[in-house]
Parts: structure tokens; C-alpha cells; sequence
């Protein structure tokens, strides 16, 4: 996925739109660079709803504590990614996410003991049922960021502080779809800048892990050495 500063990707779209390059974009006064600015935040916002990008995903631990129930959801979450929540201890899915029904249910059950541990999300906070006793236990699970972009350090930052701020997502897909609202937001006709920018996102989309490979068997992982489908129905060949 090719990357480009914020610098970088407003002189882009400027000389794209026949407009000069801007030297500097976070700390211009000029009105135009600030709508720039502003267009290109948008432009990255969207397509962070867009799609679960390699780039934004993240994977949390945390470790529980005797008597506490709930605990804070890492502060640059954007949405989780399903199925991803794991008992580290156990080595087994958690069982989730309850709705508030089933939540409400099992709390008033009288169940104080399990061996799975059920969650539920609400109130910007993740739930434990059981709540969780002396004994710790390490729950993971993988989200997606909403730290669109970096330092150049390598700080992961959800706002663009300085010019050479590094923008995470496909840079192509941020020039087109910030040439797509600049123009839309002048009532200019928007149908070429538009197939430019779906085309960049069909190709990002596809491009941005390596492709699975495919059996017309099923399956994903390869054959296995031993499975139901080639152990015979007696033995390997012994009377």
C-alpha cells in the first residue's frame, strides 16, 4: 500500500487540480489549504469506514483484575474486528457478544461459575460474566484503529499534527477521493474523478493482504495428512 505525507498528498491533489502546490499545509492561514486539509481528513475518515485495512488493525491484550467487571476499550477504537476475542488461559473463543437480553438473562441466573467467559460491549466498555475472581486471565482481540496516520516517527495519531505526518492508507485512494470532494463541494461535474477513485479502491481493496489460496476440494489451509475423507474404513492395510 503506497503511503505519502499529508504534505505530500495535498500537493498531489493541488497539481492535479491545476492549482500551485502548497508548501505547507497544517500550519497554513490560506483558506484554500485549510478546505484542502479539511477534505483530505474526510477523505481518510471515510475510508476508514470503508474497510478493516491491514494497516489500522490492532491487536489488544489485557489481563484481568480480582472483582472487576468491566474494563476501558483501547482509546483509538474504531470498530472490532468479529470473532477475534480469544481466553489466552484457555485457549478458546470467548463466548459473545450477548445482546442486552442475553446479558440480562444470565446475570440473573445465578450462575457465579463457568469455564467460558461470556462478554458483552456497552457503554464504551467490555463486560465479563463471570465477573472474574483471584485468578488472572488474559483475553485478546483484534480492532481496527481509527489512528489514521503516524509521525514520522512512527506515532500513531487519529488527527494530522505536522507536514510530514504520515497518512497510513492507500495514498492514491486519499488523492482521488479529496479531488472527488473538492469538486463535489464546488458543484463541479464529479462522474471522471469518480470512476478514478472507485477504480483505486477496488485495487486497494484487493491488494492490500495476499490473496488465500483457493481448493476446489474446500477448505484453505491445505489437506491434511490425516483426515475423514482419505482414512479407509478399516485399517491401512492389516487383516
Amino acid at each position: 500500500m503506497a503511503q505519502r505525507t499529508i504534505l505530500q498528498i495535498a500537493q498531489a491533489v493541488n497539481a492535479e487540480l491545476g492549482f500551485p502546490k502548497p508548501t505547507t499545509v497544517v500550519s497554513s492561514t490560506d483558506t484554500n489549504v485549510i478546505k484542502l486539509l479539511a477534505l483530505i481528513t474526510a477523505t481518510c475518515e471515510d475510508l476508514m469506514n470503508e474497510f478493516d485495512w491491514q494497516a489500522l488493525q490492532k491487536r489488544y491484550t489485557f489481563n484481568t483484575q480480582n472483582g472487576v467487571e468491566e474494563y476501558a476499550l483501547p482509546t483509538d477504537t474504531e470498530r472490532f474486528i468479529s470473532s477475534s476475542f480469544f481466553d489466552q488461559n484457555n485457549r478458546w473463543p470467548m463466548q459473545g457478544p450477548l445482546n442486552a437480553t442475553e446479558w440480562e438473562a444470565l446475570r440473573v441466573s445465578g450462575l457465579n461459575a463457568s469455564p467460558f467467559q461470556r462478554y458483552r460491549v456497552f457503554g464504551n466498555m467490555l463486560h465479563l460474566f463471570p465477573t472474574p475472581g483471584a485468578s488472572p486471565y488474559t483475553f485478546v482481540y483484534e480492532y481496527v484503529s481509527n489512528s489514521f496516520c503516524t509521525s514520522s516517527g512512527g506515532v500513531a495519531q487519529t488527527t494530522v499534527q505536522q507536514d510530514s505526518d504520515i497518512i497510513l492508507l492507500d495514498s492514491r485512494c486519499v488523492i482521488y477521493g479529496s479531488k472527488l470532494k473538492w469538486l463535489s463541494s464546488n458543484n463541479m461535474d464529479t462522474t471522471s474523478a469518480l470512476v478514478d477513485y472507485m477504480r483505486a479502491l477496488d485495487f486497494a481493496k484487493s491488494s492490500d493482504v495476499p490473496a488465500r489460496r483457493l481448493s476446489l476440494a474446500g477448505g484453505s489451509m491445505g489437506t491434511p495428512l490425516l483426515s475423514t475423507a482419505n482414512l479407509p474404513d478399516t485399517d491401512f492395510g492389516g487383516v
